[in-house]
């Protein structure tokens, strides 16, 4: 009589959640520990937040290199980050994304191997993992309706609108109606006002030369020869002959 076979106790292998970190990266760093597990190396995903905040993804074993040791904890090391430095540092993204798919057929059911269905409920629980932070760190409206959405108190942002019915950001409304639009026509109508001052004085002086030229034509229509009480007359000789 044979013994019957011992069941397999599989331990818990997905003892957190985490899949998801942020590390500062000043440019010295080389190697980074996310602080999560993964099942393949292929599975983890790394990048970096530009300095507008828009997240820049890398690519595995061009900008960086992924390590699993036995518990399948995650080691990045550097092979090419973005320019950063203790004075400006760079935010990098470090994030686990298992595969949805299932390669095994399980055709006799009398025997099995148990790492393998262990394999795939650790890779079941790190996708709900993964899909738990992801919603957790995308945008979700505060409240909804049938005919709105709420996101307040969260900031929602966007690129400057380029179809007539693309949101608008504050910079782009500022820039075209907004206070900076303001500032800008106030600075105008004083450049404005100060051209139509300087015109004006412009305007004075000129005429002033006007009025000097015209005094200046008569005094040389009416030629004076040095003589007290003396008429001009058309035609007059102060020659002397020596004799």
């Amino acid at each position: 009589m044979t013994s019957p076979r011992k069941p397999y106790l599989a331990g818990m292998t997905v003892a957190t959640e985490a899949c998801y970190a942020e590390r500062s990266y000043t440019g010295v760093e080389t190697v980074f520990s996310p602080g999560f597990s993964a099942l393949s190396a292929t599975d983890v995903l790394v990048g970096y937040f530009d300095s507008t905040g828009v997240s820049i993804q890398l690519t595995k074993d061009l900008h960086f290199s992924v390590a699993l040791d036995g518990s399948g904890a995650v080691t990045v090391t550097k092979i090419a980050f973005p320019s950063a430095s203790p004075a400006t540092p760079v935010t990098l993204w470090f994030f686990r994304h298992t595969p949805a798919t299932q390669g095994v057929d399980f055709d006799n059911l009398g025997r099995f191997d148990p790492s393998v269905h262990e394999r795939l409920a650790d890779a079941a629980a790190m996708r709900d993992a993964e899909l738990r932070s992801q919603f957790d760190r995308d945008i979700q409206p505060f409240t909804t309706s049938s005919d709105g959405v709420d996101f307040r108190p969260r900031v929602v942002r966007a690129a400057d609108p380029v179809a007539s019915y693309d949101l608008a950001t504050k910079a782009y409304a500022d820039l075209v109606s907004g206070s900076d639009a303001a500032g800008q026509a106030a600075a105008s109508a004083l450049a404005a006002a100060g051209s139509a001052t300087a015109a004006a004085g412009s305007a004075s002086a000129a005429a002033g030369s006007a009025a000097s030229a015209a005094t200046n034509a008569a005094l040389l229509a009416s030629p004076d020869y040095g003589f007290f009480s003396d008429a001009p007359s058309a035609t007059r000789d102060y020659g002397s002959t020596w004799t």
